[in-house]
Order: C-alpha cells, then sequence, then structure tokens
C-alpha cells in the first residue's frame, strides 16, 4: 500500500470516528433527558475523542513523510 492510500484511509478512519462521536452525543443527550446514567456513554465519548487525536497524529506522521 502506497503512502497515499494510506493517508486516504487514515483521513476515512477520523471521518468514521467522527460520526460516532456525533452518535454517540445523541446518545448522552436522549439518556441525559430520560434521566438515565450518562457515565458510559461518556465514557466512550472519551474513548471516541482519544481515538480521533491518535489517528490525526498518526495522519500528521504521514503528512510530514
Amino acid at each position: 500500500m502506497g503512502i497515499q492510500e494510506d493517508i486516504e484511509r487514515v483521513e476515512q478512519h477520523i471521518r468514521e470516528i467522527e460520526q460516532r462521536i456525533e452518535r454517540q452525543r445523541g446518545v448522552i443527550t436522549q439518556a441525559e433527558e430520560s434521566v438515565l446514567p450518562t457515565d458510559g456513554p461518556r465514557n466512550f465519548l472519551w474513548f471516541l475523542k482519544e481515538a480521533r487525536s491518535l489517528s490525526r497524529d498518526h495522519l500528521a506522521r504521514l503528512l510530514a513523510d
């Protein structure tokens, strides 16, 4: 796989993570409106944000090469 394919793959991965973040925010909002616990959904949101951050770092390294 060439560098351009790697870049495209990581960019797609970041877009997918961002979509999941938006869905997870919706889950949290619904839980809050229903007065349900939000610890689990918030922890997963944190995980998704960390994954996005790591993917962005990876993309930056690929672009620097």
